[in-house]
């Protein structure tokens, strides 16, 4: 029961061909339908047409008895109609001279008609009495051939036609003679889907090498293709997962080597001086782990698209918070924080990300920035109303040299400028995550120069410039 109520490509095929099948024989069977009933060209009506032409040959050949020939030709109609299935009579016709006497009959019995001045095929009365009428003259118009034919008769012929062995036969042979030529071609049409599905089951969890099928078939190609692509992109990913698991490991020995090292120092010391340095720099190892620990995270809930939901947030309150946040940080380092945008931006956006990237920004221009320096966020919306945000973070500390700024988003790679000021200290995390949460608003990030230096003349910039652009819809 269970193969029947699951999804066949197979069934939903023949179940298809089968439809196809009887629409096909009910389009046969109307034009059939409609090749022997039309007026005129129809098989009913060319009968008609060719007794008419017969019984006027018959009367105008004097050299045959009329009486007999017209009783062969009645007896011909006669034979017709029981061939055909037709009882009660088939066919009749009906000679009358030009007075409207009636001079010969044969066929079926029907009622002699006045001539009303009508030619060729029509049609008289109404229901299952209405008869089918061909009327012509003899060419020296001496005498009036009526052909007539019921409508009764002509539908028992077309459902005795309809309904007969052969038709039958044909109808129930038919379909297994067309069926089991296609269920063969889709078997075997198949069969390389199934070999894949077979080969991909014996594959162990970690081979994720392309899948190699011989001779596939053009419609297979393509699911191959896209399979192979996403094989190659699974295999990218975790080898991509494998180097940074790597560089994690890597990153977190330091602090946890210092941290070992001073709780030891810790133990062992009897000086006061010396256990306040340890300490010291046990609180900044702790410090550094923990960071580089908050980063891991933040990085790997980004990519894996955690809080995404869009909310109601006011940009402008988000930067001016963060920048609240991060002021004594920046109060000891001796830099001066700004902010330059509107009193609101209210818009709808993933907040989460908007924050993570201002936090992040700015941590890395206190962290990397000069000492009495300057970090300034601005924001804006173009007047244009295409719905564009951006977002800018700026310092005037050491910068990012142009030819260093296509790789500085790649994980834990830190510029040359900003290990030397952080004295190695950082984790070169935080501009992948910049972008990671930038590919959750859909932003461009664009680098540049910063801050201009207004202790000195002309139009000299220092530091960098990180600038975010999205379109958000306005809350």
């Amino acid at each position: 029961m269970g193969r029947l109520t699951t999804p066949s490509i197979t069934r939903r095929l023949l179940l298809a061909l089968l439809v196809a099948y009887m629409l096909a024989w009910g389009t046969m069977l109307v034009l059939a339908h409609i090749s022997m009933v039309a007026t005129g060209s129809g098989e009913f009506d060319k009968e008609m047409r060719s007794v008419g032409e017969v019984v006027e040959q018959v009367l105008a050949d004097a050299t045959l008895p009329t009486d007999a020939a017209l009783h062969g030709a009645a007896l011909k109609i006669a034979a017709d109609g029981q061939r055909v299935g037709a009882e009660g009579g088939y066919l009749g016709f009906q000679v009358h001279d030009a007075a409207g006497r009636l001079v010969a009959r044969g066929g079926s019995e029907a009622a002699p008609l006045a001539d009303d001045g009508r030619l060729g095929f029509f049609v008289v009365g109404e229901g299952p009495d209405a008869q089918h009428v061909y009327r012509r003259w003899t060419a020296d118009h001496a005498r009036r051939i009526d052909v007539q034919q019921s409508v009764a008769a002509r539908d028992q012929v077309l459902g005795a036609g309809l309904s007969s062995a052969v038709t039958v036969a044909q109808l129930l042979i038919g379909f297994p003679v067309l069926l089991l030529p296609v269920w063969f071609a889709v078997r075997t049409g198949l069969r390389p889907l199934l070999g894949l599905s077979q080969d991909l089951a014996a594959r162990s969890p970690a081979d994720l090498q392309p899948v190699r099928v011989a001779q596939p078939y053009r419609e297979l190609r393509p699911v191959v293709d896209e399979l192979n692509g996403t094989l190659a992109r699974l295999q990218a990913l975790l080898q991509r997962e494998r180097a940074f698991l790597a560089d994690a490991a890597h990153e977190l020995r330091t602090p946890l080597a210092v941290i070992a090292a001073q709780c030891d120092t810790l133990k062992r010391s009897r000086d006061a001086a010396e256990r306040d340095a340890a300490t010291q720099r046990l609180e900044r190892g702790v410090a550094r782990s923990m960071r580089l620990v908050n980063q891991l995270l933040a990085l790997a809930r980004l990519e894996a698209g955690v809080e995404q939901r869009l909310e109601h947030i006011d940009l402008a309150d988000v930067a001016r918070d963060c920048l609240a946040l991060h002021a004594d940080e920046a109060q000891a380092h001796g830099i001066e924080l700004g902010y330059a945008g509107p009193d609101s931006l209210p818009v709808h956006s993933p907040g989460h990300a908007v924050e993570t990237v201002l936090h992040n920004l700015v941590g890395n221009a206190i962290r990397y920035g000069r000492p009495d320096g300057r970090v300034e966020v601005s924001l804006a919306m173009p007047a244009d109303g295409s719905g564009e945000c951006v977002l800018d973070v700026s310092d005037d500390g050491p910068g990012i040299a142009p030819a260093e700024r296509g790789h500085v988003f790649e994980r834990f790679r830190r510029g040359a400028a900003a290990t030397s000021a952080s004295n190695g200290s950082g984790s070169g995390l935080g501009l992948a995550i910049v972008q990671a949460a930038a590919r959750q608003l859909g932003a461009r990030i664009e680098l540049g120069d910063g801050l201009r230096d207004d202790t000195q003349a002309g139009p000299a910039r220092h530091g960098l410039s990180v600038t975010l652009r999205w379109r958000t819809a306005g809350a």
